[in-house]
């Protein structure tokens, strides 16, 4: 696991004709130290910090990222911040020194090179959007997603390539850092522990958008441009997951291989998945569900302390049982039926109801009879790929995906930076997106994975089947059945989700 290391660099002094003084960026670079400590976790030994004296020169600049480029370990994560002038000349930006000018592009190709798993840059200068980044990640197919994922860097530009930035009215901070600030530091982010840099993103352009919503006459508009494969993630705080008790019972009749807690806030619910060791009658399986229903509905079973308080030493008051004959019904979730038992608060007439042939009530429990267990199950073995075949197929098909759905992301990214139309985008993207439905539906015709698979191959099939959410929202058959909030809603959401089940994978590949 590597660690977060930082350079801050901020020109308050100059001394070159027409560039006059910024007072304010030291206060700036000040903010970003607190912001990176508070908010990220960086040690403050793993930054350096160019400009507390108010100059930083040519020599000073490439001195620290040399500096930096010797500490930094390859599954380190750089950040890298910029306070100061910036200019374009001859249609290239440049970030003002105190002596001289330095090529922004120059510099980011720099950071580029070093050789942290990730690195994301800063600029807060006017101008700062006239920057290029190369692509978008592609996912090698002979790749791991752990080789991939949070892979490549990511630039934040305080205004567009056409406005300046601007101080914060009545601060000592620059408008941009003060928003950076408070999206880096926010609690609301964090999630398991973890921070994610498509999470910052969103919080400061929702503050920035606010602002120009208020201040029309002064609007700032960042750009975001990454090609990281998925995000990165930060871990900011010690996190211990609750995790839930086990239950596992062996009978001579049966073996109860799973007991999974369901509670919401009016009633204490279990799942148990339960395995016959012999055939039997739907009357004997009704005794055996009764006989669980006893063993099982004082357990404590939960998946969070808030549930724990609510339902601790209290009975349950519904059993869901699901009966297989052997392991391998459990992992593929067929079953020769399901079951329903309910105590005397719940509406026995709701759970017990009978709406079709293949329901019934037997001695008190609700069954739900599976008559396709026997054809499903011959069905499953019949189109059970070995694993070879299932690693490879699915792979070639999540690597196209996934470089789909960076480039896709890529496009609508610079929707959000206010530099292309929704409608431009949308015929950008429209080759991309009718390939994800193709590959959605080859996905979708694979054979079964063996069980050592299915867990993997189900996180495969996540990943999958949210970038095809994509399409769902700015595909041409379904764009205009949306407003535009609604569509960038649903895309910023599937975003996210995509970013957390590819982390999902990664750890599944770690582990």
């Amino acid at each position: 696991m590597g660690t977060t290391k930082a350079l801050i660099v901020g020109v308050s002094e100059y001394f070159i004709d027409g560039a006059d003084n910024l007072f304010f960026c030291k206060n700036d670079i000040i903010a970003m130290q607190d912001a990176f400590i508070y908010g990220l976790e960086v040690a403050e030994k793993d930054m350096i910090v160019c400009g507390l004296t108010n100059t930083v020169t040519a020599n000073d600049l490439i001195t620290a990222l040399k500096g930096i480029e010797r500490v930094v370990q390859d599954d380190d994560t750089l950040l890298f911040y910029f306070s100061g002038h910036g200019t374009t000349l001859s249609e290239k930006h440049y970030l003002v020194l105190s002596d001289r000018l330095i090529c922004t592009q120059d510099i980011i190709s720099f950071l580029d090179a070093i050789s942290a798993r990730n690195k994301v840059i800063f600029l807060d200068c006017c101008f700062a959007g006239n920057f290029q980044v190369d692509g978008s990640a592609v996912f090698d197919m002979e790749s791991t997603v752990r080789d991939f994922a949070g892979k490549g860097y990511a630039v934040f530009a305080s205004s567009n390539a056409s406005q300046v930035s601007r101080l914060y009215p009545n601060k000592s901070i620059s408008l941009f850092t003060d928003f950076l600030y408070d999206a880096i530091t926010s609690k609301c982010t964090i999630r398991n522990g973890k921070k994610n840099l498509n999470d910052i993103h969103k919080l400061l352009f929702l503050l920035l958008e606010t602002w120009n919503k208020n201040n029309p006459n002064c609007v700032q508009f960042p750009i975001y441009r990454a090609n990281i494969g998925g995000t990165v993630f930060f871990d900011v705080k010690d996190y211990k997951p609750y995790l839930p008790k086990k239950f596992f019972y062996d009978d001579e009749d049966y073996c109860i291989c799973s007991v999974e807690p369901l509670h919401n806030g009016i009633a204490k619910r279990y799942a148990v998945k339960v395995i016959l060791k012999k055939p039997v009658s739907f009357e004997q399986v009704s005794l055996i569900n009764l006989q669980i229903v006893e063993r099982i509905k004082l357990l404590n079973i939960f998946n969070s302390k808030a549930q724990e308080s609510k339902w601790k030493n209290k009975p349950a008051n519904l059993i869901f049982a699901y009966f297989g004959l052997d392991y391998s019904d459990i992992v593929s979730g067929n079953y020769i039926c399901d079951t329903t038992w309910a105590d005397d608060t719940q509406d026995k007439k709701w759970w017990y109801r009978i709406r079709k042939e293949s329901e019934a009530v037997i001695n008190g429990i609700y069954f739900n009879i599976h008559s396709y267990y026997q054809s499903l199950k011959e069905y499953t073995a019949e189109h059970t790929a070995n694993a070879e075949e299932i690693i490879q197929e699915t792979k070639s098909i999540l690597s196209e995906m996934i470089t789909l759905a960076e480039y896709v992301i890529a496009q609508y990214n610079e929707v959000l930076n206010n530099e292309r139309t929704e409608a431009e985008f949308v015929n950008l993207v429209a080759d991309a997106l009718s390939r994800i439905n193709e590959l959605y539906c080859k996905e979708g015709d694979l054979d079964f994975p063996p069980e050592e698979l299915r867990e993997w191959s189900q996180l495969c099939s996540n990943i999958i089947s949210g970038i095809h959410d994509f399409s769902l929202f700015y595909g041409s058959q379904h764009f205009l059945q949306r407003t535009e909030m609604n569509r960038r809603q649903c895309m910023n959401l599937s975003i996210k989700q995509y970013y957390q089940d590819l982390e999902r994978l990664k750890d599944y590949e770690t582990q």
